[in-house]
């Protein structure tokens, strides 16, 4: 423990706030200017104490408070910013997707595999209409996106 480190604590230990261990304690003793800082700070807590808290200003809490609520509407409006940003491009995924469900390739094909079915082959102008097992999958995904993203939004906002 050098004399920085305890100058430090000085103000501190005067007020009570930091109770000072058996290293801090064997440097004050040991040390006359130490000593002497701590001492004075411990008169002017003295002198402190005896005088009366000034009151804060008629303004001082109402001008917190409404930083304290601009502060968090600015959070709040980031948070719903992102939010709005990540629906909107998820709104893209699906409607991508719904788009590649009914593109044109396939009502052609659907079209055209109709005269198939119409001559007994059914079972494959179904097969090739139909859409495939990944699109299912991508979409339950994204619905699953979709709804953590929800539950984030308002599990951070309701803190």
């Amino acid at each position: 423990m050098n004399c920085r480190d305890v100058l430090e604590l000085v103000e501190a230990i005067a007020s009570g706030d930091v109770q000072p261990d058996a290293a801090l304690r064997a440097h004050i003793e040991s040390c006359p200017r130490c000593a002497a800082e701590l001492a004075s700070a411990r008169r002017i807590e003295a002198l402190i104490g005896t005088r009366p808290a000034p009151a804060a200003p008629a303004r001082f809490t109402p001008t917190v408070l409404q930083r304290i609520r601009r502060e968090q509407w600015r959070a709040e409006q980031h948070v719903d910013r992102l939010f709005n940003v990540a629906i909107a491009a998820a709104l893209v995924l699906v409607a991508g997707g719904v788009l590649a469900l009914f593109n044109v390739g396939g009502l052609l094909a659907l079209v055209g595999t109709a005269w198939e079915m119409a001559n007994g082959m059914g079972r494959t102008a179904a097969h090739s209409a139909a859409p495939s097992l990944n699109t299912y999958i991508a979409a339950a995904a994204l619905l699953a996106s979709a709804l953590g993203m929800w539950w984030w939004a308002d599990h951070t906002l309701s803190l």
